[in-house]
C-alpha cells in the first residue's frame, strides 16, 4: 500500500493507526528519498488532520496524533525546515506531554540552528520524562561542554555512569574531562573501571578501550584485546589501524607498516573510507596519533596525512 492508502485506511477507520505506523513511517521516509517530500506531507496532513477534529480523544489517540506530528516534523528536519519542524514537535510534546521523543527531535532542530541553549533544554526535559535514555545524556554533556559548562558535564556525566557503571563512552568523557578541567583528580581508577569491562563492545568502544590500555601503557594487553576482537569482527577495518598504532608505540615498525597495509587492503584502497576511520581514529586519539599513521598511509595514499 501507498503512504496516501494507508492513511486513508486510517481515515475510513479500517485499521488502527498504532498496526500502521511503522509502515507509514518507512513509506514516509521512501517517498522523501525520491524527492516527494510534499506528497508525503500531504498524506500526514490528512490523517492529522482527522485525528484533530475527533472528539473525545482516548489518551492513544492522542498519543497517535503526537506520533503524526512528529512524523511531519522529521519530513521539514528532511529538507532542512528546521524552524518548521520546531513548531511540529512542540505541538507533538503538548497533545502528549508523558512522550519523550518530541524534545529529542527539539533538541536535534535547535542544534542544526545553532541554538544550543534550547537544544540543552529540550534534552534536559527529555531525560526528565526518559532518565533511562543513555545515548541523550552523553549528547547532553557533549553540549554542556560546548556551551562552557564545566560542572554541569561533569555532573552529567557522573549521573550517566551511576546509572550505566558500563558505559564505555561515559567513562572515557569522564576522564578526560577531569584530564582538562581538574588534572589534580586522580583518574587511576576510573581507568582501571573501563578496562577491566567485559561486554560486546561496538566500534567506538574498542577504539577508545585500545586507547586507555595505550594510556596506562599497556600495550601487550591492547594487542590481545584487538587480536580478540578481530576474531570476533573480521570486517572492522579501524581494528588493523589500532594495531598499527600500538606497534609504532612498541617500536615495532614492521609490524606496524604491515598491519597499516593491511589497513588499506580491506578499505579495498577507497580514500572515502580510509579517512572515515581515520577521521574516528583522531577522534579519540588525537591529530598527533593519526599524523603518524599517515605518514605511512600516504606512501600510496598522498591526500592523507
Amino acid at each position: 500500500m501507498t503512504l496516501a492508502q494507508l492513511c486513508n485506511s486510517v481515515i475510513s477507520m479500517s485499521v488502527a493507526f498504532e498496526d500502521v505506523a511503522e509502515y507509514v513511517e518507512n513509506r514516509m521516509y521512501a517517498l522523501c528519498v525520491h524527492g516527494k517530500c510534499d506528497s508525503a506531507m500531504k498524506s500526514l496532513t490528512a490523517v492529522t488532520e482527522f485525528f484533530e477534529t475527533m472528539g473525545n480523544k482516548s489518551d492513544e489517540n492522542c498519543r497517535d496524533l503526537a506520533d503524526l506530528y512528529i512524523l511531519i516534523g522529521e519530513v521539514n528536519q528532511y529538507v532542512n525546515n528546521f524552524e518548521e519542524s520546531i513548531e511540529w514537535f512542540r505541538k507533538a510534546a503538548v497533545v502528549y506531554d508523558r512522550y519523550a521523543v518530541p524534545y529529542h527531535n527539539l533538541a536535534t532542530s535547535f542544534v542544526a540552528l545553532g541554538d544550543l541553549q534550547n537544544a540543552i533544554k529540550s534534552l534536559e526535559q527529555e531525560i526528565s520524562l526518559e532518565p533511562g535514555n543513555y545515548f541523550s545524556r552523553l549528547r547532553l554533556a557533549d553540549l554542556y561542554e560546548q556551551q562552557g559548562e564545566p560542572e554541569k558535564e561533569e555532573e552529567c556525566l557522573k549521573q550517566l555512569v551511576v546509572r550505566n557503571p558500563e558505559n564505555i563512552q561515559a567513562l572515557h568523557k569522564l576522564i578526560m574531562h577531569y584530564e582538562e578541567q581538574r588534572p589534580r583528580v586522580d583518574i587511576k581508577l576510573l581507568r582501571k573501571r573501563l578496562i577491566g569491562i567485559r561486554k560486546n563492545f561496538n566500534e567506538i568502544e574498542m577504539v577508545i578501550t585500545t586507547y586507555h590500555l595505550c594510556q596506562n601503557e599497556q600495550l601487550g594487553k591492547a594487542l590481545d584485546f584487538l587480536d580478540a576482537r578481530i576474531v570476533e569482527n573480521p570486517a572492522m577495518t579501524v581494528l588493523h589501524l589500532l594495531k598499527a598504532f600500538v606497534f609504532g608505540e612498541m617500536h615495532q615498525f614492521a609490524r606496524k607498516r604491515k598491519e597499516l597495509t593491511v589497513f588499506k587492503q580491506e578499505c579495498h584502497g577507497k580514500m572515502e573510507y580510509m579517512m572515515n576511520k581515520l577521521e574516528e581514529f583522531e577522534h579519540i586519539f588525537g591529530k598527533k596519533a593519526v599524523a603518524r599513521l599517515g605518514k605511512i598511509l600516504a606512501v600510496s595514499n598522498p591526500n592523507i596525512g
